[in-house]
């Protein structure tokens, strides 16, 4: 009788034990199922499982990062995850186990779940934000550049506009090369934008050719290019036009190439200078709801919240500002009037996924189901 009461305590002392410092979804903690694949080694058969396993961890903290990096994130905050997050993935690992693990053809597959500390890793990005010093708004600037019958990819008008618009508090993203089709309809270039993070879309159709002045053309060493620059700023979530610029300009130099090169650069920059007060004007008309959402539960589920709302056209950008204990807490902005009127936009779209626990005039509180 005595070793089985002995035995029980022991038991209801484990359990206690385990209670205490048990982290999870209800914790500093979170389990995330992550791979990875590297080189098989018959030679060191030990040192490529362990490899394999310091693969996939680092996977489950890239991961984790990854619902937190908000599309105002700079190439220098991007660093700072890089530095003081993904290069040391190992001490965001709490614990984890191999799930599978076998050869996959000249690799080694290996599939495991881990504990990743979310808070530490939500804190150092979040921190990282606050640091800097405003908040930057993405905008992908895409362009179509000629130089008399030939297109130019040597992308003068891009540099002109980043020129422009360096001051501003935007973070400019390098688009594509545009064809006369992807201007005439721009729509697929803005959904590929708006799928990249962006919440504007610059495009620029830029032409140049020779100019000649039968009075000078043959005494004169010097070309003469004129260039014409048109400039549309879109908003990715509807399609809207918020700016526009246009610009005509000479480029002067002995080398022809030099001279469209000018006269492309100078175009574009002083059509660019026009779009600042417009884009700043639609940047802020947007208003800022505070969203939470309960019973988010995983990482996994966390993203697929994430990615509804990406999908909501009146939503034009949204960050994560905490996740803890199965609760996401977003900053929201959005062109609706009303936090009500947002939150019916969701729930018509996507009735099945939430359930409305409550709304204030700034707040919504949802239940993920």
């Amino acid at each position: 009788m005595k070793k089985q009461l002995a035995f029980v305590l022991t038991v209801l002392l484990t359990l206690t034990a385990c209670s205490a410092w048990r982290i999870g979804p209800k914790g500093e903690g979170e389990y995330v199922i992550a791979e990875s694949l590297v080189p098989y080694d018959e030679n060191n058969l030990r040192q490529m499982k362990k490899d394999g396993i310091l693969a996939a961890q680092k996977a489950a903290v890239e991961k984790v990062a990854g619902v937190f990096i908000s599309s105002a994130t700079t190439v220098d905050q991007a660093q700072i995850v890089e530095d003081k997050i993904t290069s040391k993935s190992a001490g965001f690992i709490r614990h984890s186990h191999v799930q599978k693990a076998y050869r996959k053809g000249d690799e080694y597959y290996t599939k495991l779940k881990a504990m990743v500390l979310v808070k530490d890793i939500g804190d150092i990005i979040k921190q990282s934000e606050a640091d800097s010093f405003a908040k930057k708004t993405t905008i992908i600037v895409a362009s179509h550049e000629t130089v008399g019958e030939e297109v130019s990819l040597r992308q003068d008008c891009k540099q002109a506009i980043y020129r422009a618009l360096k001051a501003q508090p935007f973070a400019l993203v390098n688009g594509d090369n545009l064809s006369q089709n992807n201007i005439d309809n721009p729509n697929p270039t803005i959904d590929k934008a708006r799928t990249e993070g962006a919440r504007f879309l610059i495009v620029a159709d830029t032409a140049t050719n020779p100019l000649e002045n039968l009075a000078t053309a043959t005494v004169s060493p010097f070309k003469t290019y004129r260039a014409r620059a048109n400039i549309r700023v879109y908003a990715t979530n509807n399609y809207a036009v918020v700016a526009e610029g246009a610009q005509q300009q000479s480029g002067l130099d002995p080398l022809p190439e030099i001279a469209a090169q000018k006269s492309i650069s100078a175009a574009c920059e002083n059509a660019a200078k026009q779009l600042i007060e417009p884009v700043n004007a639609a940047i802020n008309s947007a208003k800022v709801f505070h969203l939470t959402v309960k019973d988010v539960k995983t990482i996994e589920r966390l993203k697929q919240l994430q990615d509804i709302l990406k999908e909501l056209r009146e939503i034009e950008d949204f960050n994560l500002v905490r996740y803890a204990n199965s609760s996401a807490q977003f900053d929201i902005s959005a062109n609706t009037s009303t936090s009500e009127e947002l939150t019916a936009k969701i729930i018509r779209k996507y009735n099945t996924n939430f359930t409305v626990v409550s709304t204030t005039p700034s707040g919504i509180v949802l239940s993920f189901n």
